[in-house]
């Protein structure tokens, strides 16, 4: 992936793209991070006309522009799933939590995503989704993080949020607190529940996270470093394109056989076979 920027008028920011298929995108973002312009002549411009890679390349030619235009200019046009350093900067200050600190931004967390299967651990969240709302019992649990002004170390975390489809791709979310609800979180956990000792607990963080920043690279059409070459769920974004693009390998999948990818933790990772029904 390459990119240029073409100039911006306080409104948007222009760029061209080339993509990993030597196609040219004339791309827009407005500082708001939306996409205003998108043309190409490499591809259908009808997304339902366009092949599982034609769609993918699109999509990454826009996730790349929003990455970059961060990268070269003052405007905050990166998305979480999509900001390397931000997840890398969260990664280094949870492996740096004192014991306290990690229950005090983790443990409801934990127990959110244990608690389904240790019954000496109570879950802070029984399922708040009503009866009858729900297509199936798939549950996701989401947790956003906020770091300090210096990046350094953790701020705050959210309550637990819960996940659940009420239809086909109607994805529905149970807030729980939030110390910033109109600020987007410097990055967000998202798992379903797992049968995991505490003690197992900040490795299965750490792994997450590492999932979760590999998750950024491939989202924008770039191979990640080896020490992000690692199988597992990441970000929702990705493993959303994963499973409903032929073109686009199962990273998210301990089990999955790719080229220079392994899965060095492989923690029980609930239903996802569930989701296969949505797509």
């Amino acid at each position: 992936m390459e990119a240029n920027i073409t100039g911006e008028n306080g409104e948007r920011v222009g760029l061209y793209v080339t993509d990993n298929n030597d196609i040219e995108h004339w791309i827009e973002i407005g500082l708001d991070s939306e996409i205003k312009y998108h043309e190409q002549d490499g591809y259908p411009d009808n997304a339902e006309k366009r092949s599982s890679n034609g769609n993918e390349m699109v999509r990454q030619a826009r996730d790349y522009a929003k990455w970059y235009v961060a990268q070269e200019t003052e405007y905050d046009t990166v998305p979480w799933y999509l900001d390397t350093a931000s997840l890398k900067a969260i990664r280094n200050a949870v492996g740096s939590c004192s014991d306290d600190a990690v229950e005090q931004h983790f443990g409801e967390y934990y127990r959110q995503l244990a608690g389904a299967y240790n019954d000496d651990i109570t879950q802070p969240h029984p399922d708040p989704v009503p009866a009858g709302a729900a297509m199936n019992e798939y549950r996701e649990h989401k947790l956003d993080i906020y770091l300090t002004e210096d990046r350094d170390e953790i701020d705050v975390t959210s309550g637990v949020h819960v996940m659940y489809y009420a239809g086909v791709n109607d994805e529905r979310l149970i807030r729980s607190d939030d110390p910033y609800p109109d600020r987007e979180p410097d990055g967000r956990l998202e798992h379903v529940v797992i049968d995991i000792d505490r003690d197992q607990f900040e490795t299965f963080l750490d792994y997450h996270l590492r999932c979760q920043i590999r998750d950024s690279y491939l989202a924008r059409g770039e191979e990640p470093p080896e020490q992000y070459r690692v199988l597992g769920p990441g970000t929702d974004y990705m493993m959303g394109r994963c499973m409903t693009r032929d073109c686009v390998p199962e990273y998210h999948n301990y089990n999955a056989t790719i080229e220079g990818y392994r899965a060095e933790d492989t923690f029980n990772a609930g239903v996802f076979g569930q989701l296969l029904s949505l797509f």
